[in-house]
């Protein structure tokens, strides 16, 4: 086909080749409606990666094989893996592109996770796979037709655009207006890294130009704007249009126009299937089963289907080529996806669907592959056949472990019509309902409820059990959760006593986020196993959730400890249960925090972030590293809370992880306002798309808390009141007020006292004190105290002096940063200038130390009041250092590549390379070679 009025379109695509050599990855979506030259673009763009020394790898996405594990991707990079030898395959598959591996395994022995984070490995495996790929060499990756992808591939594809700058890779794709998952098409489409071309129809003039080189001769101008008008300026509905009319040669005339005027409504099927009827019957047949077998199908393939001889199908098949229904070449295709459109609509629905059955057996004798059988399976009539059940269910299964969940769903679902034996139907609603939990679909529920009712094998049974729990409590249905565990532990328990336990710690999990009514009885049945000698995981697991609720009914601090120090068991907890995004551990993470256990916390975590990333597991690692956020800011250090923060908040993101996102960007609010950065906290808040109602639970109210140190911190005090009021509602309804809640009565009572409620202000923080001590936590008191001190005059200096001395016991660093600011100014304000500055001074050094660059300010404009004399905010060069670059910086020392250091932090080359400028900059040195003597010096540094 010719290219017409497409320079720009041209120019786009030779321009995004050349931003890829110089490491500058971008994506081009060419999008418009069928036949407008999206796949001639594309051959373009394809000749012109040869000239340039791109590798070029394509891939063409088709309607049959919508449910193909990673499809598309395998069509790219199968071929490659495949030619490469035992040295190639290793540089390939090192780091973490391991982790794709299993996609390019035989059908039937790939092996991936057996937890719900396959999925988010395989697609982090593939970016890095890519990555090694494109190292030295640019790579073009091509694919036509992005409509009809799978969802794995199509995932990947708007996972890697954001991250393309600093690779040598393009992505060139065509996908038609307003078709398939539009979704996900408009998510790659509004990337920043994307360019969207939408090729225009042909002018007349160039109509005119196509007639002329189609036809051969001078074309009168009324035929001409015929053509345009018929096929609306379609390069190939016009191409069609010519092709019919050189055969049955128009006059180029006004009579010639008024013909093709007559055919144009219905010109391209009927262009197609009039060629048919015009060829012999060996070429319709032919051409019908390879309508039905999809592309790529063999000629005995498509012989033994349409019913006659290879000998008489290879005739058929030039003829075909001839007429320009088939594409040159070995395997049988469609010249373009409209004339296999225009062939399978003409196969009545009954005879297409007996069609596909017949093909399914035909490849089952001729020995393909199990997943193109199933596409056929699926376009046939539902026949309650047990064998197409067993051949879908094992497709399914291979799904999961190339970890592709969407495409085992849509198997699974068709399994599900057939539908399967009655013996048998259990089994297969468990393997759909826990594929459609790793998605978020909301038929997980019914499916893994039904599921619940059939099982009766305690193992499977258990599954049923726990992933239905997990689906309950993920659609905000805990309460569900824990009855129908409470339901399946005696049948499970009766048979296999570690079974019973295992679920008898999910359900005590589950309670956390259950009503009161559930919670209260969830932990009292946890006492029957309080003589557990905690000799397997799974009674270990039992009593660390006794532990926590010990602990949380504790009266004091020092008896919660020790609660919790046994339920961590010396860390056995983490090595035993692969963690994810909930769970007992994380209970026991919040547990220790409250009490001021904050290396034990920090320990805990640092451990299960070791596992998680030897596991790969995305959904852990990010969670693991928010708890991490969770303990850097009740230490008080900001700049670590703010990074680790926004890590777990972009995984989260990125893998589309809804839970817990609320939690990150909480912190990330109050993360703001510590560094004065009002706008960014409101940014943040805005971000999570909640607008004004924020809804219950855990991560959710904690947002909630954050919100109202916001307003507060904006000056709209009884907005931040009113939000905290209700926090503290919301925390007692649920059960969750005691010691280990928030200490938000801290916050609340000086903006009371601000607003002119002095004795509410007072009656709060007095409550507030008599809690804290009772509890016992140094910071809990310290904290309290400081609130006393700030809403009342009386002894406010004795309470400040007080509050500074139990902060410094305590590991809240900011906390004590701010008591020692309070103290000085109150000091400054008494005239007692040299005592104030001793204490500003030290309030400073905190502050800055912690990054609170709010509080820093304060304590330094206090100290000039006061008469002392403070430095810049920013400190040296050492002291601007975020955690991230430092991290990094470490991470170069130790000798990692950039690769290497981007696969240890889950981020990109070329985040890694802007962190280590930022590094050379702020330490004035000019490479790695400087970086370990400066590193040395800083390892005071806090």
């Amino acid at each position: 086909m010719a290219v017409l009025e497409r320079e720009r379109e041209l120019a786009e695509l030779a321009a995004a080749l050349d931003a890829a050599r110089e490491v500058r990855g971008r994506v081009v979506l060419i999008e418009a409606p069928a036949g407008l030259g999206k796949t001639t673009l594309l051959r373009a763009a394809a000749q012109t990666t040869a000239e340039l020394g791109v590798t070029c790898l394509r891939a063409r996405a088709s309607d049959l094989e919508r449910a193909f594990a990673y499809g598309c991707v395998r069509q790219l990079l199968e071929p490659t893996v495949a030619r490469a030898d035992d040295g190639e395959r290793a540089r390939l598959f090192d780091g973490a592109a391991r982790l794709a591996e299993p996609l390019f395994a035989p059908a039937g022995i790939a092996e991936g996770p057996a937890s719900s984070d396959g999925s988010f490995s395989v697609v982090h495996g593939l970016y890095w796979l890519l990555n090694n790929l494109a190292a030295d060499t640019p790579v073009a990756l091509l694919v036509d037709d992005l409509h009809w992808s799978d969802a794995e591939s199509l995932r990947l594809l708007t996972y890697l655009a954001p991250r393309l700058d600093g690779m040598r890779l393009v992505v060139l794709a065509s996908t038609r207006t307003r078709e398939g998952d539009t979704a996900s098409l408009a998510r790659l489409a509004a990337s920043p890294e994307t360019t969207v071309l939408r090729p225009r129809p042909l002018s007349e003039a160039a109509t005119a130009t196509l007639c002329r080189a189609q036809l051969g001769a001078e074309v009168g101008d009324e035929f001409v704007a015929a053509c345009r008008a018929a096929t609306g300026g379609n390069p190939f509905f016009l191409e069609a249009l010519l092709h019919d009319a050189s055969e049955q040669q128009f006059t180029l005339d006004a009579v010639g126009a008024s013909r093709v005027r007559s055919i144009a409504p219905v010109m391209v099927a009927q262009a197609v299937l009039l060629r048919l009827l015009e060829a012999p019957a060996e070429a319709t047949a032919l051409v019908r089963a390879v309508a039905i077998l999809g592309g790529g199908a063999s000629l005995g393939e498509a012989s033994t289907l349409a019913g006659f001889s290879e000998d008489a199908a290879a005739h058929a098949a030039d003829l075909l080529t001839t007429l320009a229904v088939f594409e040159p070449g070995d395997r049988l295709d469609f010249a373009h996806p409209i004339v296999r459109e225009a062939v399978y609509a003409d196969i009545g629905a009954r005879e297409r669907a007996s069609a596909h059955a017949r093909a399914a057996r035909l490849l089952a004798e001729r020995g393909a592959a199990d997943e193109r059988i199933a596409a056929q399976i699926a376009a046939a009539e539902p026949s309650a056949d047990a064998g197409r059940v067993e051949l879908l269910r094992r497709v399914a299964a291979d799904a999961l472990g190339r970890g592709a969940p969407a495409a085992a769903v849509a198997w699974l679902t068709r399994a599900l019509a057939e539908p399967p034996p009655s013996a048998d139907r259990g089994e297969v609603l468990l393997a759909l309902g826990g594929a459609e939990l790793r998605l978020g679909h909301p038929g997980a529920v019914p499916h893994l409820g039904e599921a619940v009712e059939l099982i009766r094998t305690p193992a499977s049974l258990a599954t049923a059990v726990r992933l239905l729990a997990n689906a309950l409590t993920a659609s905000g249905d805990s309460d569900q959760a824990v009855d129908a565990i409470e339901a399946a532990i005696p049948a499970i328990e009766a048979e296999d006593r570690q079974l019973g336990l295992l679920l008898e710690a999910e359900l005590a999990a589950h309670a956390q986020q259950a009503s009161v009514e559930r919670r209260a009885p969830a932990a009292t049945r946890l006492e029957r196993y309080a003589d557990l000698a905690g000799a397997t995981p799974a009674e270990r697991l039992v009593l660390a959730s006794l532990g926590f609720e010990r602990a949380r009914a504790s009266p004091s601090a020092d008896e919660a400890s020790a609660h919790l120090d046994a339920a961590f068991a010396g860390g056995r907890l983490i090595a035993e249960q692969e963690l994810d995004v909930s769970g007992t551990f994380y209970l026991l993470v919040l547990g220790a925090l409250a009490t001021d256990r904050l290396d034990v916390a920090q320990a805990s975590l640092e451990q299960a972030l070791t596992d998680a990333t030897e596991r790969a597991s995305i959904p852990a690692i990010a969670f693991a590293t928010l708890f991490r956020a969770r303990v850097w800011m009740r230490r008080g250090d900001v700049a670590a809370a703010r990074e680790d923060a926004r890590t777990a908040l972009r995984l989260l993101r990125a893998h589309d992880i809804n839970l817990g996102a609320a939690l990150a960007s909480g912190l990330l609010v109050r993360t703001a306002i510590e560094t004065g950065q009002l706008a960014a906290a409101e940014q943040a808040l805005h971000d999570t798309g909640l607008g004004d109602e924020i809804p219950s639970g855990l991560a959710f109210d904690e947002l909630l808390e954050a919100r109202g140190l916001l307003r507060i911190a904006q000056g709209r005090g009884r907005e931040g009141v009113e939000d905290l009021r209700e926090f503290g509602r919301r925390d007692e309804a649920s059960g969750a007020a005691n010691p280990l809640a928030s200490r938000w009565r801290s916050s609340a009572a000086p903006a009371l006292a601000a607003l002119g409620s002095t004795d509410e202000a007072r009656r709060m923080a007095a409550d507030e004190l008599d809690r804290a001590r009772q509890w016992g936590a140094a910071s809990s008191i310290g904290i309290a105290l400081r609130a006393v001190a700030l809403v009342e005059d009386a002894a406010r200096l004795d309470r400040l002096r007080e509050a500074v001395d139990v902060l410094d016991a305590s590991p809240a660093r900011l906390d004590h940063a701010r008591a020692l600011t309070d103290l000085g100014a109150a000091l400054r304000r008494a005239n007692r200038r040299s005592d104030a500055r001793t204490m500003l001074q030290r309030g400073l050094e905190l502050a800055e130390h912690s990054g609170a660059r709010a509080l820093a300010e304060q304590a330094r404009l206090e100290l000039r009041a006061a008469g002392g004399r403070a430095g810049s905010v920013d400190g040296d060069g050492a002291g601007q250092l975020t955690t991230t670059e430092r991290r990094v910086a470490e991470l170069a020392v130790s000798g990692r590549s950039n690769p290497e250091i981007a696969q240890v932090l889950f981020v990109t080359r070329k985040t890694v390379e802007t962190h280590l400028g930022h590094v050379y900059r702020k330490l004035d040195i000019a490479s790695r070679h400087d970086l370990a003597t400066v590193l040395s010096g800083l390892s005071g540094t806090p």
